[in-house]
């Protein structure tokens, strides 16, 4: 590994434990992510995605999640998204919260990629409208979420990232939550990767960490038609 990405490498992990200090109203939990890219045209492209959320690493579940959408990308700079989100949440190991509810949500996301050398910038900029149904109350809210990610490779297989991501509501309050986290990506084959990062998340009361693992599989429908003419 040449000496540039030894030192970006250890910049990260300076990051990364800098990030990862542990304060009193804070707690440490684990997210599993599985996802899937599906290319199926020039521009077009179907992602899924699922998580389990816990408080802990692999007990005291707090969110159930699938996600789908639709990418259209008009060129390498430029793509959009459209999709929904289904979460079933249990906050009852926190006590000052309801026990359980579910959550429906539809989202618009607008893309932009850019790059300053080998380092990657993607900015996204999301609409999400919440439609929560609660024992006995629904309500409904709407997110408005920009995230910046740097990533840079260090190989051909091993990648770097670090991001934040701000959540603003329509109305008041207008913070909502912010997102600040890093991980490594391995890049098995080109269609396999995975990822182990850390996130540490900012609301207006109490602080988490979160220990992030997660699989991600792309496939490419487009040159598997082309194989198969």
């Amino acid at each position: 590994m040449r000496l540039r990405s030894i030192l970006v490498l250890c910049i990260f992990f300076l990051t990364l434990g800098s990030i990862a200090q542990n304060g009193a109203d804070q707690e440490t939990g684990t997210w599993y992510i599985l996802s899937t890219n599906n290319r199926v045209t020039d521009k077009l492209t179907i992602n899924a995605q699922t998580q389990l959320r816990y408080f802990e690493l692999a007990s005291e579940i707090q969110q159930f999640k699938i996600r789908v959408g639709a990418t259209y990308n008009f060129n390498s700079t430029i793509g959009v998204t459209g999709g929904y989100a289904y979460f079933r949440n249990d906050f009852s190991y926190l006590s000052d919260t309801p026990d359980e509810f579910t959550e429906h949500r539809t989202y618009e996301d607008v893309h932009v990629r850019n790059a300053i050398g080998k380092l990657r910038l993607l900015h996204r900029y999301r609409l999400e409208q919440r439609y929560i149904q609660g024992p006995g109350d629904n309500d409904f809210q709407q997110w408005m979420r920009y995230q910046l990610k740097l990533v840079y490779p260090l190989t051909e297989q091993w990648a770097l990232d670090l991001y934040d991501e701000v959540f603003i509501n329509l109305e008041e309050p207008l913070f909502a939550q912010n997102w600040l986290g890093a991980g490594v990506t391995y890049q098995f084959i080109t269609s396999l990767k995975a990822r182990i990062g850390f996130q540490k998340i900012h609301l207006d009361g109490p602080d988490f960490e979160r220990i992030l693992l997660g699989l991600n599989w792309t496939t490419d429908f487009l040159k598997a038609t082309d194989n198969d003419s």
